[in-house]
């Protein structure tokens, strides 16, 4: 929270479906843009559920997606999307990709002062 400074009320448990209703009093039913998702099962169900009005659910798990897991088709008619990335695959066909992202992600998480390039 405090390396971060994320504010304690935007941190949910992701152990349980909680998060879901906590999520959605946190942000007045609107849910959020973005989730970055490596849950499985009734949990990658209910991440999808969080995603607003035309945002987007990234999907980086792969127990789903390798097991042939079936995604409820409803939330699409509110233009939200649903991106499957693997991270494996693009770390190996695609590196320098890889390594700007991981890059831009560190430079944001902790600032160019504990980064060296």
């Amino acid at each position: 929270m405090h390396t971060f400074n994320i504010p304690r009320n935007h941190i949910f448990n992701s152990r349980d479906t909680s998060f879901l209703s906590d999520l959605k009093s946190e942000t007045e039913g609107r849910g959020v843009d973005v989730v970055l998702n490596s849950l499985s099962g009734e949990l990658l169900h209910t991440s999808w559920e969080c995603v607003a009005e035309f945002g987007t659910l990234i999907e980086i798990g792969k127990r789903d997606l390798m097991g042939g897991a079936r995604l409820e088709m409803g939330p699409f008619l509110g233009n939200r999307t649903y991106s499957g990335v693997d991270l494996t695959l693009l770390t190996e066909k695609r590196p320098q990709v890889m390594r700007r992202y991981v890059h831009e992600t560190s430079m944001a998480a902790i600032g160019p002062k504990y980064f060296r390039s």
